[in-house]
């Protein structure tokens, strides 16, 4: 099964399903409906393979760890060395950026939930 291609709807929605559950835990835990938090270890594990799976995956790309575009003639060196590096660097940057956005997004979604919760 080949890796899926990453692009900035698929970082944008790995940013919302990183940060919406881990929102709405902290506020079930703020507002004492539940009694596990982020705090608790093995839900923080899960979150933090979760966020390194999906950033490899979803954000940053496989195919992004050895890009030909970057490539030197220095084995095992990559570095940008025309425009077309360049190019690959910023699709990258901006691909962070629109994850960095959809966890923004998803906790603000979730803010008017902890608003009710801690004042009823």
């Amino acid at each position: 099964m080949p890796f899926p291609s990453a692009n900035g709807k698929t970082a944008f929605i790995a940013g919302l399903t990183l940060s919406i559950p881990v929102t709405l835990i902290s506020i079930l835990k703020a507002s004492g409906v539940s009694h596990h938090g982020v705090d608790s270890p093995r839900i923080l594990a899960f979150f933090v393979i979760y966020f390194l799976l999906t950033l490899a995956v979803f954000v940053v790309d496989v195919r992004s760890f050895a890009p030909k575009p970057l490539k030197t003639r220095i084995p095992l060196v990559y570095f940008p060395t025309n425009r077309e590096g360049f190019h690959f660097l910023v699709s990258v940057l901006g691909r962070i950026l629109v994850w960095l956005a959809g966890v923004i997004v998803g906790g603000g979604l979730l803010a008017p939930l902890w608003y009710v919760l801690r004042n009823p």
